[in-house]
């Protein structure tokens, strides 16, 4: 760690020197100090270099640590960033996500008085910066013709992400997660052409895309004796089409694919504005044996009202409910009595975005029934997903 470095921002010299003896006795010899936020950013933009870590106090004269991360989230920072502060957990839970909302790296916080073992823990997340520069390459959105020419020469494929049966440690399916196979560009993501697809009206296009291809994904893997769930996402915007959810209906009725092998993800952020025709195209589903999973579970509008009105088999809690979930009192309290509205209505809980080993050995033994994230694999292509499956179903982290 000598070469690791650290500025602290605090404004009591008592708590500064602390700071400084801890970051010593963790390994750090490299420290930085700023009595104030206005300090921090003068420091911040007069250095030659950027800080492996900054660690923030909340409350501080002039400027508080709210108004600094919003400073700091303007300036082009690679750094990492700790939040420090005496208040309750769910204050500093409320920080920590409006700074990650801000796009910073935030890689936990720490109630004073820091003891030597929270600083450590952190200190291991915070060793590999996630680098914004390099995960966030950018590009000229694509067009309305770019997007119609690759629905039609069938551009897009899917990657599968698996879920994993926290209880045996067996596999309880995947989700498809669509790319596009750009012949320019590479490999396009979501975040880069959904957006244009619903701006130019050909989401439901692409939603029937990506159902004909799990189709054919479930028919070519029964034939060679596979058996796996594929869930696919639908935009809640689809239900406002009649043609489509015929269509739909029609390619199911004509598929001869097992219906429990395919589970509809509904994204809960999304408005359902014509429930009366969603109602019946989702009853209808279910009446076939297909499965529902409403996605984003905790984000998004009237949670339990959907639940009441709509017939789920599954409920997927938003990974910004899961993340810091083993240190984070608030959280497991959201969490605990999520699992238990579920296990009394008889519905699957997945725990998204599941990204460390605290995580997972809480959500375990939370009893947690389904896990999804980096942590266990991140989406992989057909064939890299049943090699991991050859192998064994081995997680990316260590399941301990």
């Amino acid at each position: 760690m000598n070469t690791f470095s650290i500025l602290v921002v605090e404004d009591s010299p008592s708590q500064r020197e602390y700071m400084r003896q801890l970051c010593s006795a963790a390994g750090v010899l490299d420290i930085s100090e700023a009595a104030n936020g206005h300090i921090a950013l003068e420091m911040l933009q007069k250095c030659d270099r950027q800080f492996d870590l900054i660690i923030c106090d909340l409350e501080m004269p002039d400027m508080d640590g709210i108004e600094l991360l919003h400073q700091l989230a303007s300036m082009d920072l690679d750094s990492a960033i700790a939040i420090v502060s005496s208040r309750e957990a769910n204050l500093i839970a409320s920080v920590e996500l409006m700074a990650k909302a801000d796009g910073l790296n935030v890689i936990g916080s720490m109630a004073k008085p820091v003891m030597l073992a929270d600083l450590q823990r952190l200190l291991q997340n915070s060793v590999i910066p996630c680098k914004k520069a390099v995960s966030q390459q950018k590009h000229a959105p694509l067009e309305f013709e770019q997007l119609q020419r690759a629905l039609l020469e069938h551009q897009f494929e899917l990657h599968y992400q698996p879920k994993l049966n926290m209880r045996t440690l067996e596999l309880a399916g995947v989700e498809a997660l669509v790319r596009l196979r750009h012949p320019e560009r590479g490999l396009v993501y979501p975040n880069d052409f959904i957006q244009s697809c619903e701006r130019y009206n050909l989401i439901d296009a692409l939603s029937y895309e990506v159902l004909v291809m799990a189709i054919a994904q479930l028919q070519l893997w029964q034939q060679q004796g596979f058996s796996s769930k594929i869930s696919v996402n639908l935009s809640a915007t689809s239900f406002d089409n009649k043609q489509f959810l015929q269509q739909v209906t029609q390619l199911l009725a004509n598929s001869g694919i097992t219906p429990s092998n395919l589970i509809f993800e509904v994204t809960e952020t999304a408005v359902i504005r014509n429930m009366g025709q969603a109602l019946a195209f989702l009853t209808r589903l279910r009446l076939l044996g297909f499965g529902l999973s409403i996605d984003d579970y905790g984000t998004g509008y009237s949670s339990v009202k959907q639940l009441s009105q709509i017939p789920f088999t599954e409920l997927k809690i938003d990974r910004s409910l899961i993340d810091g979930i083993h240190n984070k009192a608030h959280l497991q309290v959201i969490f605990e009595s999520t699992l238990l509205m579920c296990d009394k209505l008889g519905i699957n809980l997945v725990a998204e975005g599941v990204e460390t080993a605290a995580d997972w050995r809480y959500l375990q033994q939370a009893n947690c029934m389904m896990a999804q994230g980096y942590y266990l694999a991140k989406p992989m292509s057909d064939s890299d997903f049943i090699f991991w499956v050859t192998q064994g179903c081995k997680a990316a982290g260590e399941l301990a």
